[in-house]
């Protein structure tokens, strides 16, 4: 089970209401933060909270999107070098989603940011979600600590430490 803040406009479109979650999320990275980008066409944007780890996918259709998410989560956890039980556990983990509204200031500032990065280079990669999802993980967040800097870095931090334990 995993906690998924969203944005009141894609709550609004997946015809839902956000909660205040009364669980903690039981996958690795913990909650995931997501919103709808309104270009043509339009596109799902999903931040994890710890790391800020960017996925972007088509938004349509809307009403398996989150059924789609872990499909495209698992490419781009591979594309960053997790290993398979990393993976596989992470995935496992996304199995019931709880749609909440999105309270955690820093993660829906990067929303914005990466929303607005989304606009400066899909041209430049003609558009391929899935490249421009890896550029902006390895992009400086300016928010993460000084040994993680990009979101790439803060989740190789991140498994490395949950490998440990």
């Amino acid at each position: 089970m995993f906690n998924l803040h969203c944005s009141q406009k894609l709550l609004d479109r997946l015809g839902t209401k956000g909660v205040v979650p009364t669980e903690s999320s039981t996958n690795i990275l913990g909650n995931w933060y997501a919103k709808v980008i309104f270009t043509k066409p339009q596109v799902a944007l999903f931040v994890n909270e710890r790391t800020l780890l960017p996925v972007l996918m088509p938004f349509a259709p809307a009403t398996n999107l989150v059924e789609r998410f872990p499909h495209y989560l698992f490419k781009i956890l591979l594309a960053h070098g997790m290993n398979q039980a990393f993976i596989e556990n992470e995935i496992n983990g996304l199995d019931r989603v709880n749609f909440c509204k999105a309270t955690n200031r820093t993660t829906i500032a990067m929303l914005n940011r990466y929303t607005l990065d989304l606009g400066f280079i899909s041209e430049m990669y003609g558009g391929n979600l899935f490249v421009i999802s890896m550029d902006i993980a390895n992009r400086p967040s300016g928010v993460l600590p000084k040994s993680s800097i990009t979101p790439a870095l803060a989740l190789q931090d991140f498994a490395a430490i949950g490998q440990m334990h």
